[in-house]
């Protein structure tokens, strides 16, 4: 058992480094995380306010400062490798704990490898890609379900839950999703007739470790207002199933989401039939039922919550995957198959990186870095609208010259109507935006309507356009010799991390 799951191991490790490297592209505001990490460790503040935009701020809470901390350190001291290998290491961490959750219910089950591939390439979109700060809530979900689950036998274990908790709410907000999993357990083991009072104490203590945290009880208020939040210009808070802009995205999830739950439909009615309601009610175990029943559900409202489900189906459901899925070979035929895969994943790995740059790449297609290079190569200054997608990229290379409208962290940081102005005039619907807030340099995708209206417009005059992105200029600019930017992407890349934003 130990050399199969050995080779397991080697198998799954080599499988996420070769997902790893076919999405290299950078989120759009690990920028801005950049920003907070630097801007600590050099002046040992949080700044509760944002210093580079000319939009409509106010104070803030930062539930991602603790994330931001330890992305700047790994990017200043090991640059593109450190992030990558980073990532890889969240994810491996994620799965061997869910492969140890596995052996709590059945501890001689064998591992199989295609089991795990099959999940995990359905939301590969959202672990493989670049590295975000809800890696780290994926990894600690994983590891709550894995002591909540083990302190079924042993309750001294759930002491650890509060003790993680400070070290989660302070990396990312997705910690309430643990507080959940507790009362989830907690009513699970209630309904089950066994003791649920730990979990409850569990609970109400972890509530109160949310408090340790820079911004005190404020931090818990930004956090309940946040989820009421309506984030209809979010894309990934809007539902694969429902949404029309998600019609055709999304089939692998998809897919395996509608087998998953027809399993489980289609096993509750056999039992039912075979048992009785009753019976059936009695004999199972309704704490999975109802973590079960909640990543469903939460799967359901946004693609953001997919990684939660698989991991939850992974980590709870393998054991019912593999007695309907699994054939009966001999042993040796079953673990030759299994050598096999791990030769071949192994192979395909090592000839895959063997050349590979490591480099996290600024797409050219994906963030206007050439209407950005404008701007900078020309030391032009003033105020630049674009996209709250790239605003975090712009602010972190334009900086001290040029400030933003907003970046990507509008709920956090601006007023919630700043956003709903910006979309109205990339629409073309009205120009309130430039009438209320001073705007000197307008990047704009092409698709939208107000291109096409600035391109006639005699107060603005195209300055600079991409394939993709332009480059307007208020007419105050007009009449100057301007130098255009290189299109050698290389430079972009080897590039990207430089920025003027320095407090020594």
């Amino acid at each position: 058992m130990f050399a199969m799951d050995f080779i397991f191991y080697i198998a799954i490790a080599c499988f996420i480094m070769l997902f790893g490297t076919l999405d290299n592209n950078i989120d759009f505001d690990f920028f801005a995380r950049l920003v907070v990490g630097k801007s600590y460790f050099q002046t040992g503040n949080l700044f509760n306010y944002d210093f580079q935009s000319y939009g409509t701020t106010h104070q803030f809470i930062d539930h991602e400062w603790g994330s931001s901390l330890i992305f700047y350190l790994v990017q200043n001291y090991l640059g593109d490798k450190g992030l990558f290998f980073l990532k890889s290491a969240i994810i491996f961490l994620t799965i061997f704990l869910i492969t140890k959750i596995i052996r709590l219910e059945k501890k001689d089950i064998k591992l199989h490898f295609l089991f795990f591939f099959f999940i995990l390439q359905t939301i590969s979109y959202s672990i493989f890609s670049t590295i975000r700060c809800q890696s780290f809530s994926f990894l600690f979900f994983v590891l709550y379900l894995y002591i909540l689950k083990k302190a079924k036998t042993d309750y001294r274990i759930l002491w650890t839950l509060p003790v993680l908790n400070i070290i989660w709410a302070n990396m990312h907000g997705g910690f309430v999703m643990g507080l959940i999993l507790i009362l989830l357990f907690a009513f699970g083991e209630l309904l089950n007739k066994k003791p649920s009072r730990p979990y409850f104490i569990t609970f109400f203590i972890s509530c109160f470790t949310t408090l340790i945290n820079p911004y005190g009880f404020k931090y818990i208020y930004f956090i309940f207002n946040a989820l009421s939040l309506n984030r209809i210009h979010i894309t990934e808070w809007q539902s694969a199933f429902f949404s029309p802009i998600f019609e055709f995205s999304f089939l692998k999830f998809k897919i395996f989401f509608i087998l998953a739950l027809t399993i489980f439909i289609c096993s509750v009615l056999k039992n039912i039939q075979l048992q009785g309601i009753k019976e059936f009610y009695k004999n199972i175990d309704k704490t999975k039922y109802l973590i079960l029943i909640f990543t469903i559900i939460i799967a359901l409202k946004s693609s953001r919550f997919h990684v939660f489900f698989a991991y939850m189906t992974l980590s709870l459901c393998y054991c019912d995957f593999y007695n309907i899925f699994n054939k009966k070979l001999p042993k040796k035929t079953d673990n030759i198959k299994e050598i096999l895969i791990a030769i071949l994943i192994f192979i395909s790995t090592i000839s895959h990186i063997y050349d590979y740059k490591f480099v996290n790449t600024i797409n050219s297609k994906e963030y206007p870095i050439y209407c950005i290079e404008f701007l900078k190569i020309n030391n032009l200054k003033g105020n630049l609208l674009v996209n709250f997608h790239f605003g975090s990229y712009a602010s972190y290379k334009l900086y001290p010259n040029i400030f933003i409208y907003m970046d990507g962290r509008y709920e956090e940081v601006y007023d919630v109507k700043l956003i709903d102005k910006m979309g109205e005039f990339f629409l073309a619907k009205n120009d309130d935006l430039i009438k209320k807030y001073h705007t000197d340099f307008i990047i704009i995708d092409k698709f939208y309507p107000l291109y096409k209206k600035l391109k006639t417009s005699s107060d603005w005059f195209l300055g600079y356009e991409s394939e993709k992105f332009a480059l307007f200029l208020d007419k105050k600019f007009q009449n100057k010799n301007y130098i255009n930017p290189r299109l050698d992407k290389n430079y972009y890349n080897n590039e990207k991390f430089k920025t003027e934003i320095n407090w020594r």
